[in-house]
């Protein structure tokens, strides 16, 4: 763990069991690592363990083994009183921003709930304000309920209350999927506002490309509870060296219609393979148009000596780059 690291996940699993002896590895032996005060763009297709991973970084749902180290101590491993004191520094922000809410709770006591824990109760609507202020409410909204609020308010109030007790990472779940492009443009922007003026440190899920080119300093792609590939955004983007990926940038829709009609795509035959029964060697093999034996047979290991990045590919110094 460098200086710089803020967290670093290794070899973090995760299984599910559904009876009859049958075990989900929903996430397989993952690891990555996030530097202070950037964004981590995390990608892949619904179902492949990136909402999974963030709950396991945050201790929602215990993992079956691996390591998170944040700041420099192992949540993993931390008795249920100090992974609780630790929580103030790590947050997350929910997909949905109608569920996320409880219907039955002001705006002031969904964001206050944390600080009033903290014994902030002297100070607690003054944070409120503050906090309301911050994401583009109005502080004096503050007594209505979350049916009150189209749906970008509400995500704004979900960001309020994780920015409430001063964390140094939020996690965002596909923060902006459930909303419309206007106002994801709108959430997209406070985010990195808020990065900007507080030194956050983000984690940002989603299944959307584009809008994770937007925000991320860096992507790892996700397929199948493994990492495919893990590199800055220009490296992912522009020199993408692992079959899925090349496959996921080229049904991203381009606005220049010559350009979208001569473009080379990369297309992907059969459905993803089922986590209860996954490929053995390479889990894309099947679907993948540049598989050889060696991937059926053996699984490769997510390196950079092929491509300067990381990639969990046998062939992936083959893929001609664009």
């Amino acid at each position: 763990m460098s200086e710089d690291d803020i967290l670093v996940v290794e070899n973090l699993t995760k299984n599910f069991d559904v009876g009859r002896g049958q075990m989900v590895r929903a996430v397989d032996d993952v690891s990555f690592s996030v530097k202070r005060g950037e964004t981590l763009g995390l990608v892949g297709e619904s179902g492949c363990g990136k909402s999974t991973t963030a709950r396991l970084i945050l201790r929602l749902i215990e993992a079956t083994s691996g390591s998170v180290m944040f700041e420099e101590q192992d949540l993993l491993k931390l008795p249920t009183n100090e992974m609780r004191r630790l929580r103030r520094r790590a947050q997350i922000v929910f997909q949905d921003p109608y569920a996320s809410l409880n219907p039955r709770m002001t705006v002031r006591d969904i964001i206050g709930e944390g600080p009033l824990v903290w014994g902030m109760k002297a100070n607690l609507d003054d944070r409120v304000a503050e906090v309301m202020t911050r994401v583009g409410l109005n502080p004096d909204w503050a007594k209505r309920y979350p049916h009150e609020f189209s749906g970008g308010q509400r995500q704004r109030i979900g960001i309020a209350r994780a920015l409430a007790l001063d964390p140094t990472l939020i996690i965002c779940d596909e923060p902006v999927s459930a909303l419309d492009v206007s106002v994801q443009a709108q959430i997209l922007n406070l985010l990195t506002d808020l990065q900007d003026e507080l030194d956050l440190t983000l984690i940002f899920i989603a299944h959307d490309l584009s809008v994770v080119r937007h925000i991320s300093d860096r992507v790892a792609v996700m397929y199948l509870g493994r990492i495919a590939e893990l590199g800055t955004r220009d490296e992912v983007y522009e020199r993408p060296s692992h079959p899925y990926t090349r496959a996921l940038l080229s049904a991203v829709p381009i606005p220049d219609p010559v350009t979208e009609r001569n473009r080379a795509r990369t297309m992907l035959e059969g459905d993803p393979p089922s986590p209860l029964n996954p490929p053995s060697g390479c889990r894309f093999h099947p679907r993948c148009p540049i598989a050889q034996q060696v991937c059926s047979e053996v699984e490769p290991v997510l390196g950079s000596e092929a491509v300067g990045h990381p990639v969990a590919c046998h062939f992936a110094e083959a893929i001609p780059q664009v």
